[in-house]
């Protein structure tokens, strides 16, 4: 079964208002500046267009008429003598609309009307979905079968002065041309699923179809042509262009995300892209919506295409160079149709239905809110600039502010700025703030504002160190030397000599050169919420004493190197203190500090306390203890005649504490003198050495 696929929401990817500068000086005032189309689509807007440029102006005045009895507005198009019809849903209504008043023509209780068009004598042509009739209606209450197509659902339909009525139909997607007596011939079948857009341009018949998102030219009488092969799924509109250009939109939706819990249509996801045809016969993007769709796409005035979006009630103004003007934000919930009929434009939405007309000058009056402005702390509020022409009309600025990121009524009320192009924000001091434009036209076309700046001081936050470590030498790696690098050494005559440390398999810190076993490496991870530019000071003291030592100052990086081989043994504490005065003043720079875990200093190195060796057969047996003041032996290893070093064993099976015995035997050794090393190393690294000969 075919579904038509209902227009959804477009969420235009737009640049955020930039926050000025950076980094930002607590003492110094921040800048919210709005200036660019992009930043001005943040906010909303009512009644007021944003152009491409970056400046507001008042939007073409439009009038909404709510359609009765319906949930959806499909389109709207003008006939004879300016009269302008409108098909509604669901189910299926057609009405005239004149002076604001509706009056209902044609309604089917079991089909919708998705497709109309107006015939050059006056009678409008009714497309029903499901059923696949064309009717004809030229009067209240007077309608008429006009043109069965055979299928399901008729999608799509226009008026050729040249070739007749044009129907695009589906489950099967095909197009016919009718003429005045309701004869109809199939002009061509398509491998798509539906024809969901027409037009006649220029002699021309252009259809867009669902399934593959193709643009093809149908013309009666001519071979099909295949005019783009667009990357979405299906085509939602066709449009004149200038100098015989045809306008184009694609649309992808995501469906899973059309329909709520209960039913109901919701917002739809998705992409879409309008395109414009080369003189060369391609066609080109010129503006792309990355998040959702587009939803519909018609005629503009001087040769641009209007484009519609979804739940944002958007309406643009597209121009065949990729010029994007915000024409209108529409409270409603879908834009189902946009653009010139008749030369008359007119817009149509959906949840509510409404048709607003759109006239020829500007509106009275119109008002923009900004979006907020998030100042990421209580803020005091300076002045406020704008930068405005006022076109005979005028422009009032005001401001309101906030604790809370969505405006309610915890909020304050609109506080109005006086000035001309300043004046002073007399909003409260908070986090969030909120400006508003208000346009009134006057005698002219009305005030283009082109800039909006606020100034603002942000309450100083303290800056907060979340973690401060002081690291063991080995678990800060060395460049040369550690873990079995390279060490190199020039002699006096020239030479380079590159020793080869190997690595014992003993602990981490027998690996290191002894000139950086004492060198302590400190971390800490600092931020500012305002922003601030942080300096510390380091501090320590040994658990002994009470009062904190300065050991480095005004330091601007987050890690510190020091040597502790001249300190004496003992557990110490680091205090690491971070303040913001470079950015602020001495009365409101504010410190954060943090103290580290206890970390050991210890350059003594352990006492082998006994050393027994004696002889067993051809072999050594090697007995012994070691026991050191502060920190676990970390490991103990025996030498004969000063050849490799062999690890020998703890009696209890674990290195792990201060004091240690350990044995070893060695299977063969020499006869006669034998001397007999023994190193014990302790966790900090200290090497304890001691010989004995026997004879």
């Amino acid at each position: 079964m075919s579904e038509r696929r209902v227009p959804m929401i477009l969420l235009v990817a737009v640049m955020a208002a930039a926050l000025l500068p950076g980094p930002v000086e607590a003492s110094s005032a921040s800048f919210w500046r709005t200036d660019t189309f992009g930043a001005f689509l943040e906010g909303n807007a009512d009644g007021v267009s944003i152009r491409q440029d970056g400046t507001l102006v008042l939007s073409p005045d439009l009038r909404g008429e709510a359609v009765p009895d319906a949930r959806y507005a499909w389109t709207a198009v003008t006939g004879s003598g300016g009269r302008r019809y409108v098909a509604a849903g669901q189910p299926g209504k057609l009405y005239r609309l004149e002076g604001g008043e509706f009056t209902l023509l044609f309604e089917d209780d079991l089909a919708d009307f998705p497709a109309i068009a107006v015939g050059p004598e006056g009678d409008v042509f009714v497309g029903t979905a499901p059923g696949g009739v064309v009717h004809r209606v030229t009067g209240v209450g007077s309608h008429e079968p006009f043109f069965d197509t055979g299928e399901e659902y008729i999608w799509s339909m226009v008026y050729s002065p040249e070739h007749g009525l044009v129907v695009g139909t589906g489950d099967t997607a095909m197009v016919f041309v009718v003429d005045g007596d309701g004869v109809g011939e199939m002009v061509c079948e398509l491998d798509e699923s539906s024809v969901i857009s027409l037009a006649a341009i220029g002699g021309r018949v252009y259809a867009g179809t669902a399934g593959e998102g193709l643009v093809l030219d149908v013309t009666p009488g001519d071979d099909l042509r295949v005019i783009h092969d667009t990357r979405f799924d299906e085509v939602v509109g066709i449009a004149p262009g200038p100098d015989g250009l045809v306008f184009f939109a694609g649309t992808t939706v995501v469906f899973e995300s059309t329909f709520e819990e209960n039913g109901e249509l919701g917002t739809g996801l998705g992409e879409g892209a309008v395109y414009v045809t080369t003189p060369s016969g391609g066609a080109r993007e010129v503006w792309t919506s990355t998040e959702v769709p587009i939803t519909a796409l018609g005629a503009g005035p001087g040769g641009t295409a209007w484009a519609g979006t979804g739940s944002n009630g958007l309406v643009f103004s597209v121009d065949h160079v990729g010029e994007v003007d915000l024409i209108a934000d529409l409270p409603d919930e879908e834009i189902l149709s946009a653009g010139l009929s008749g030369g008359r434009a007119a817009v149509t939405t959906g949840a509510p239905a409404t048709v607003y007309v759109v006239g020829t000058e500007p509106a009275d009056r119109g008002a923009y809110e900004s979006d907020v402005m998030d100042a990421d702390a209580v803020a005091r509020w300076g002045e406020v600039r704008w930068s405005a022409e006022s076109g005979g009309g005028s422009l009032e600025i005001s401001t309101r502010s906030g604790a809370t990121a969505i405006p309610g009524e915890l909020w304050s009320a609109w506080a109005k700025v006086d000035g001309e192009s300043e004046g002073t924000v007399l909003s409260p001091p908070a986090r969030f703030l909120q400006w508003k434009a208000e346009l009134t036209r006057g005698r002219g076309d009305g005030p283009v504002l082109r800039s909006v700046e606020v100034s603002f001081l942000r309450e100083n936050l303290p800056p907060a160190i979340a973690h401060v470590a002081v690291y063991e030498p080995w678990e800060a790696p060395f460049a040369g030397g550690g873990g079995g690098g390279p060490l190199t050494q020039t002699l006096p005559s020239g030479v380079e000599v590159t020793y080869s440390l190997e690595p014992s398999g003993g602990p981490p810190s027998i690996n290191l050169p002894a000139l950086v076993r004492g060198v302590r490496a400190a971390e800490w991870h600092a931020v500012d919420p305002n922003g601030d530019e942080l300096t510390f000071s380091l501090w320590i003291r040994s658990e002994e004493e009470e009062r904190w030592k300065l050991m480095e100052d005004e330091l601007s990086r987050t890690a510190h190197s020091w040597d502790t081989a001249s300190m004496p043994d003992g557990s110490y504490r680091m205090r690491v203190v971070a303040t913001d005065r470079p950015g602020n003043s001495e009365a409101t720079a504010a410190t954060d500090e943090r103290v580290s875990a206890p970390f050991l200093v210890d350059n003594t190195a352990a006492r082998i306390t006994s050393l027994s060796v004696s002889r067993e057969g051809d072999g050594l047996a090697v007995d012994g203890a070691v026991e050191d003041a502060l920190s676990p032996i970390a490991q103990v290893e025996v030498s004969v005649d000063y050849g490799e070093w062999e690890p020998a064993f703890p009696d209890d099976g674990i290195f792990d504490s201060r004091i240690e015995a350990f044995s070893l035997v060695i299977e063969e050794a020499g006869e006669g003198e034998t001397a007999v090393a023994v190193r014990a190393v302790d966790r900090a690294g200290n090497i304890a050495v001691s010989r004995t000969v026997l004879r």
